[in-house]
């Protein structure tokens, strides 16, 4: 048995990061990884909470990180618990400390890509900021980044998404609404270490508000906040949902869609991998370039086809959703990270 201790659980960014561990502590046991609070365990997992501070410089930030690090005397592991691919201050603590693994929610394909600068090493920020980052990640280093199988899939509603297909509605057909486009368009004042990161963002989305301007006549969409419960009878009630990225690729907006049967159109998803991975260009979502340059033209081939990618969506969806988030394959996975360390006795 493994016993694995979790450095403050519930404070911050970690409870997020934690949570679907804490809720699969007794499955776990199963597979030979408990989660303990003893001060006798084999391995430290430690959140983004205890090495990453956004609040002040990314220099003070790796300090503060490194700090952490340096006062464990055991094996720990880093879990950036962001849902973005960018590394920005979780590498450099990485890269400087002893760790065995850096856990990520999604990263690259190519680690190569980490070799362009841009704004927060956030590659749909462009570049040209106060702190563009880059990353030239050897071999070694880039097999110590390892999928943490805990994107935003696995806490949405809190207890993560259900696989028991007796929960799931008829597919809708009978549609009233084109588009629902409901999402915060300009982000508040809002730094990273001590820069500007709610620019890019606005930008983004504001890009899409200044598209669907121009189509308010030709679709019929929703765009106003409501009431949580409101919203979600509105986007079962959409042919589609539109879903810009915000801090990161992912948001609990696609898996609503995807949950409820509404099509999901967002930006390209082909750059990142993440688990379980939900996003199938063409198969489980539309993807759409960036600056949204083809958004009427994806739009368009979504409502005139409609019927028949419903079908086809919703379909291929619920089944990805039940084949993935299992819980065999989330105690698997972490069963898998630790069977391959060299210090672990294969059984």
């Amino acid at each position: 048995m493994i016993k694995i201790k979790i450095l403050n659980p519930t404070k911050g960014r970690n409870e997020v990061t934690f949570r679907p561990l804490l809720q699969l502590s007794n499955q776990l046991r199963d597979y030979s990884i408990d989660i303990t609070q003893s001060e006798s365990y084999d391995y430290l997992f430690i959140g983004m909470h205890d090495f990453i501070n956004k609040k002040i410089s990314l220099n003070e930030s790796i300090e503060y990180g490194l700090n952490t690090c340096n006062k464990i005397t055991g094996d720990y592991f880093l879990f950036d618990g962001s849902d973005s691919s960018s590394l920005m201050g979780a590498y450099e603590v990485f890269e400087q400390s002893n760790a065995i693994y850096l856990f990520k929610n999604q990263i690259f394909n190519n680690r190569k890509d980490y070799k362009t600068p841009y704004a927060f090493n956030k590659w749909f920020f462009g570049n040209g900021s106060d702190l563009d980052l880059s990353y030239d990640i050897s071999e070694d280093k880039w097999n110590r980044i390892k999928l943490s199988n805990i994107n935003c899939g696995r806490t949405i509603f809190g207890n993560g998404i259900p696989a028991d297909p007796k929960i799931m509605q008829p597919i809708e057909i009978n549609k009233s609404i084109d588009l629902c486009a409901i999402f915060q368009g300009e982000h508040p004042f809002c730094e990273d270490h001590k820069v500007r990161n709610d620019i890019p963002y606005t930008v983004h989305r504001k890009g899409l508000w200044d598209k669907l301007t121009n189509f308010k006549d030709k679709y019929s969409m929703l765009t106003q906040k409501m009431e949580f419960k409101t919203y979600i009878e509105k986007l079962k009630q959409s042919k589609i949902c539109l879903s810009p990225f915000g801090q990161g690729e992912l948001c609990f907006r696609d898996f609503e869609a995807m949950l409820f049967g509404t099509i999901l159109l967002k930006p390209d998803q082909s750059r990142i991998k993440t688990a379980p991975n939900m996003f199938v260009e063409g198969e489980t979502y539309v993807g759409c370039n960036h600056d949204w340059s083809n958004l009427e033209e994806k739009i368009d081939f979504v409502l005139n086809n409609f019927n028949e990618l419903n079908e086809k969506f919703t379909t291929n969806i619920r089944k990805k959703f039940i084949e993935e988030y299992t819980i065999e394959n989330f105690c698997m996975h972490y069963y898998n990270i630790f069977s391959n360390l060299d210090n672990i006795e294969k059984s």
